[in-house]
């Protein structure tokens, strides 16, 4: 049986294991903001205003289940994993998991 402090390391081993993530997608060339949602859109963490990052929860995490219930329809034996959004000003990049999504905002690169 798992003690409670060893729980606890376990959780904060997970979160810098998390915030460093973040921070190595977050310098790559072009990206804006990085942000982890749970599946109904609430912020885990973002590099992203507090702000921008709920609004963008919010519409996301309703695209990607819109998404995620259309390929279930055309496959039922196939599930969605990934959606890329390209617009003329930003590149917004979805993983999804089974409990959380994670939203990569980008400048589109000049070609």
């Amino acid at each position: 049986m798992a003690s409670f402090t060893d729980d606890t390391a376990a959780i904060a081993a997970q979160q810098i294991d998390i915030d460093e993530t973040i921070s190595r997608l977050g310098s790559k060339k072009g990206v804006e903001s990085v942000t982890v949602l749970t599946k109904d859109g609430r912020v885990i963490r973002t590099t992203a205003t507090p702000e921008h990052s709920e609004v963008q929860g919010k519409l996301l995490s309703r695209l990607v289940r819109d998404a995620a219930e259309i390929v279930e329809e055309l496959e039922s034996q196939d599930e969605l994993s990934f959606l890329r959004i390209r617009t003329k000003r930003h590149e917004i990049m979805l993983a999804l998991d089974h409990n959380y999504l994670l939203v990569i905002v980008q400048s589109p690169q000049k070609e």
